[in-house]
């Protein structure tokens, strides 16, 4: 027997079979759109998904020495980082994780919420420590705990140490990026280049030990090759720290260089630190400090009355143990300074080369009279005080050299004894090299040569020389420094078998008002604590064998325990000069240098002996 269809039930089985036909188009042009039509869009998509872009960061170039050891390197390091996003248990992992975990700057007990809260992180990158060391980074990576992550950045290592030539070299951020120093210095130059790097990820979002596709080469960044000297700069160091903690001192500075080239072979900075310890300062004082530098900037003085004909060192005059000097200020009110050597003797007669061994203050103002203000400023600017050493090092001081316009009467007298003048050490030993060099000033140097990746290397010349003095002149103040070292307040300087030639130097150091000593009557003495103490530098600069100068050194002791004439340069300073003297001279086979033979006027001007000097053997007169 038929069964029926009845017509609503008919009804409902064509529209179905209308409905499945369209969901049949659809799905089959969907299938045709996804393989024929589109199949590359979505593709990508899907490699989109799985396939990652990131950066490669180009090495950073390293810094050598002069003779090719290595002061400055880049190397892979580990950090551990997770992916907030695929990982699960973050409780759990943030209690394992601070098990094996030291954070730095985190108290242990804070250490696991610490970490939860970068699990907790809406982002997909999280660092959980940025400086790892290799056994941690090893001890994670065997948890195996999903969603944490190990993986490499170059970080900055000092071969021979952190401690050598630390201001010199300088640092650098937790991202490879110069923060002083040379490595701020020449960052465009030591930076890599940054490269891209396609890889593909897994499900949990670790790379797939796959062929990783290059986009663009990551470059390595420029070499540099200093003009230190490692072995060198490792003995100044040495023997530098001996002498701060022998001295009770707060710190020190050496500079060696080449006075014929500007090359600086070794410069360190020292500081005793609270608990005694001496340590390299990671700010380059030796170019970013600024002081008076009392009795060694006479021979700045000397070398310009002897350049303009006004006396030779065997020149003599009467000079007094006392000079007065009075005079009307701006508003009208009258000014006294007294000056005063450092014992009386009333009124003697002395050649130049007596005034500088001894260091006499009326005798160095007597002849600073005769060559005046404007000649003594313009030979003090040609010696490179008031401006930058060339070295464009950061943070690098200028000192202080008023203007010529802002001088008063005394100003004349104070700056030539080498007051009311600031200096840099690096400057001061630029000025001495200078007379070592002929009379030429050649701008002092820290770095010799950038080599690029590709090898090229390009030399890095200093900033154009210039004559100061004449050679003549040059000459007979290396006489009369070298007398300075034989006969006065240098004599501990000095090296068996050679000629040195150095001047002393002890100033008093300058306090701020908020620092310094008031007196009953309300009055600050810049030059006191505020207990009424009174603190020193003691300097010595020069330059070895006096008659063929091969180096140039400043040696400066900072704030040396008072203790009797202990703080003097000629104690304090002198003694590491002659020992450093000594050992650079070994180290480059330096032979004495027998006397040269002087034309007939030079003699006549420098074979006169001193007579009837009252000046013994003693410490600076500042």
């Amino acid at each position: 027997m038929n069964k029926t269809v009845t017509y609503s039930e008919d009804k409902r089985r064509h529209f179905l079979l209308v409905i499945l036909g369209f969901c049949t188009l659809f799905i089959s042009w969907r299938l045709i759109d996804l393989s024929i039509f589109n199949n590359t869009k979505y593709e990508q998509r899907g490699v989109n998904q799985r396939v990652i872009e990131r950066e490669i960061k180009g090495e950073r170039g390293s810094i050598l020495d002069r003779n090719g050891y290595e002061l400055a390197i880049s190397f892979p390091q580990p950090f551990i980082y997770i992916d907030p996003q695929l990982t699960d248990n973050g409780v759990e992992k943030s209690q394992i994780l601070a098990n094996y975990l030291d954070l730095p700057g985190i108290d242990e007990s804070q250490e696991a919420k610490t970490i939860l809260t970068k699990f907790n992180s809406p982002t997909r990158f999280e660092y959980i420590i940025r400086k790892a060391t290799l056994e941690s980074a090893e001890q994670i990576l065997e948890l195996n705990l999903g969603g944490v992550y190990i993986d490499y950045e170059p970080r900055r290592f000092h071969i021979s140490g952190d401690q050598l030539a630390r201001g010199v070299l300088g640092g650098t951020t937790v991202d490879n990026i110069g923060s002083s120093g040379l490595e701020l210095q020449y960052e465009m130059e030591l930076k890599g280049t940054t490269g891209i790097q396609r890889v593909e990820l897994s499900a949990d979002g670790s790379t797939i030990p796959t062929e990783a596709e290059t986009i663009r080469e990551a470059v390595h960044g420029s070499d540099l090759i200093l003009t230190i000297d490692r072995a060198l700069q490792s003995q100044v160091e040495l023997e530098l720290s001996t002498t701060i903690q022998e001295a009770q001192a707060k710190g020190g500075i050496v500079i060696i260089q080449r006075p014929a080239t500007g090359e600086i072979l070794a410069m360190a900075s020292m500081i005793s630190t609270e608990t005694g310890e001496v340590l390299s300062t990671s700010y380059n004082q030796a170019v970013t400090l600024s002081y008076e530098p009392a009795s060694v900037l006479k021979a700045m003085t000397f070398a310009g009355v002897i350049n303009e004909g006004l006396g030779v060192g065997s020149t003599r005059r009467e000079i007094p143990d006392t000079w007065t000097l009075e005079w009307e200020n701006n508003e009208g009110n009258t000014e006294l300074e007294i000056w005063r050597d450092e014992y009386e003797y009333g009124t003697q007669e002395m050649a130049i080369e007596d005034i500088l061994t001894h260091s006499s203050n009326t005798g160095t103002i007597l002849w600073a009279q005769d060559l005046g203000q404007q000649r003594l400023y313009s030979y003090l600017e040609k010696f490179g005080f008031g401006q930058n050493s060339g070295l464009e090092f950061p943070y690098e001081s200028q000192g202080i050299l008023h203007d010529l316009d802002g001088w008063d009467p005394s100003n004349l007298n104070t700056i030539s004894l080498g007051h009311g003048i600031s200096v840099t050490p690096i400057q001061l030993v630029s000025a001495y090299s200078a007379i070592a060099n002929d009379g030429v000033y050649v701008s002092p140097r820290l770095v010799s040569h950038i080599v690029d990746p590709d090898g090229n290397m390009e030399r890095i010349s200093g900033s154009a020389s210039r004559e100061v003095i004449s050679a003549s002149t040059a000459h007979q103040m290396a006489d009369l420094l070298t007398a300075v070292v034989e006969n006065g307040t240098g004599e501990k300087a000095s090296v068996n078998g050679y000629r040195v030639a150095a001047k002393t130097g002890t100033s008093w150091k300058y306090f701020a008002p908020e620092d310094s000593y008031e007196s009953p009557d309300g009055q600050f003495d810049p030059y006191l604590d505020k207990n009424g103490q009174r603190h020193y530098t003691s300097t010595v600069t020069g330059f070895f064998p006096s008659q063929k100068p091969e180096l140039s050194m400043i040696v400066i002791i900072d704030d040396p325990a008072p203790i009797e004439e202990q703080f003097y340069a000629s104690h304090v300073a002198a003694p590491l000069f002659g020992k450093l003297a000594s050992w650079s001279l070994r180290h480059y086979q330096i032979s004495p240098f027998k006397e040269i033979q002087l034309s007939r006027n030079d003699q006549q001007a420098l074979s006169n002996p001193t007579e009837g000097v009252p000046f013994p053997n003693r410490g600076d007169s500042e």
